[in-house]
């Protein structure tokens, strides 16, 4: 069964418009987007160290629910949040500035945009990889944050494979400095690690570049690159990428 929509403002309208014009105009949401940046600010303070945003993710995630409490359909498009309760127009607001810091005022509006270009028809999600139990899921935004929920399993999960499959490594050949084995076959050694965290009860994805995993729900997946130069493993807290939120797959 499919996740609950985010929006259930955006499911009341009509798909939007994506080749509407679009032009500077007074804003008729400035005022509900700060407040509602305010109001996630008070409700979630974990995400924020003042103005400072900590995790991107749950930032936008966060203003889309609260934005639909009151009616708003809100959609980010991986730049700007596009705001509307209407179908003949909407608002595009810039809600983050390159520091990471919420941004507020006139300086966040960005255009008006005629018909609406949102909410978006999305395309269909691939199917759950195997072994996972959770329905496929698409992110909002993706960010680093201070820290990771799996970063250890993950190294375990590397660390079982380097000792029960140690043909899969050149031991003969490591990167400098760091006694990291290079890898025979990166596709290979992905798909083992991905085995073992499949087993521990993760969903896990090789997506070609990381392994991407996710536990329990559909709130938030993280990103791991678990090689290093794309020849050998790669171990430490550097393997963490990102977060995504709601999960990436």
């Amino acid at each position: 069964m499919a996740d609950p929509p985010l929006s259930v403002s955006c499911n009341k309208l009509p798909p939007g418009t994506p080749s509407a014009a679009c032009r500077t105009e007074p804003s008729d949401y400035q005022t509900i987007v700060d407040r509602s940046i305010r109001t996630l600010q008070a409700e979630q303070p974990a995400i924020f160290e003042g103005d400072q945003v900590l995790s991107v993710g749950q930032y936008y995630v966060g203003l889309i629910k609260v934005l639909d409490r009151q009616g708003i359909c809100a959609v980010f498009d991986g730049e700007e949040l596009a705001v509307t309760d209407r179908p003949t127009s909407n608002e595009q607001f810039h809600v983050l500035t390159s520091a990471s810091r919420a941004r507020f005022g006139p300086q966040s509006y960005r255009t008006t945009c005629s018909p609406s270009v949102v909410p978006v028809v999305p395309g269909a999600l691939p199917p759950a990889p195997a072994g996972c139990t959770l329905p496929s899921s698409r992110e909002v935004a993706c960010g680093r944050e201070n820290s990771s929920h799996y970063i250890n399993d993950i190294t375990a999960a590397i660390e079982q494979v380097l000792k029960e499959k140690p043909d899969l490594f050149n031991y003969g050949d490591t990167a400098a400095g760091t006694g990291w084995p290079a890898v025979k076959n990166l596709a290979t050694y992905h798909g083992a690690v991905v085995e073992v965290l499949v087993a521990k009860g993760y969903c896990a994805k090789d997506d070609g570049e990381e392994i991407q995993v996710k536990q329990g729900s559909n709130t938030l997946s993280e990103h791991f690159d678990i090689n290093f130069q794309d020849k050998y493993i790669r171990l430490g807290q550097g393997i963490y990428r990102a977060s995504c939120y709601p999960a990436a797959f």
